[in-house]
Parts: C-alpha cells; structure tokens; sequence
C-alpha cells in the first residue's frame, strides 16, 4: 500500500515548516552563557521546555545545593546554585 500523494506532500510541508522555524527560534536570543552557579542537571530526562516546573523541581529536588532550575534555549535544563 502506497502512501497517498496528500500525505506525502504534508509531510514534505511539515518538514519544510520544523527546518525554518527551529532555527529562528534559536537565534531569538542567545542562550545564557555559563556562569559558576549554572551547571547542567544531572537528573532530568527529555527535552525542557519553560512552560512547566520540571526543570526547577528536578534541580531543587537534585542537590539541597540548587536553588532553582530553568530550561535554556539549547531544551537543557540548568540548575543554578546562587
């Protein structure tokens, strides 16, 4: 059974859509450059997004030395100890 000639061609449009917006999205602004308080977790799994709290609760749960936690613009999370 072939593929129909609809779904390839949204699949090749969907391509096209993912490989211009990534990488506008990552020149939006810079990622945070390392600091000696911002170290990358060791714990979290995945991608990291900012719309939720995985990052910071995996980063305060990670070390009593973390304060916080946020994804950057690479989808890591950080963990900042000041």
């Amino acid at each position: 059974m072939a593929p129909s000639e609809k779904n390839l061609c949204a699949i090749v449009l969907l391509i096209v859509i993912v490989a211009t917006v990534c990488p506008v999205c990552s020149m939006a602004y810079a990622c945070n450059p390392p600091s000696g308080c911002r170290h990358l977790s060791g714990n979290y799994e995945g991608p990291c997004f900012g719309f939720t709290d995985g990052c910071d609760n995996t980063c305060v749960d990670e070390s009593p030395d973390n304060v916080w936690g946020d994804c950057d613009c690479d989808f890591k999370c950080y963990c900042y100890t000041c």
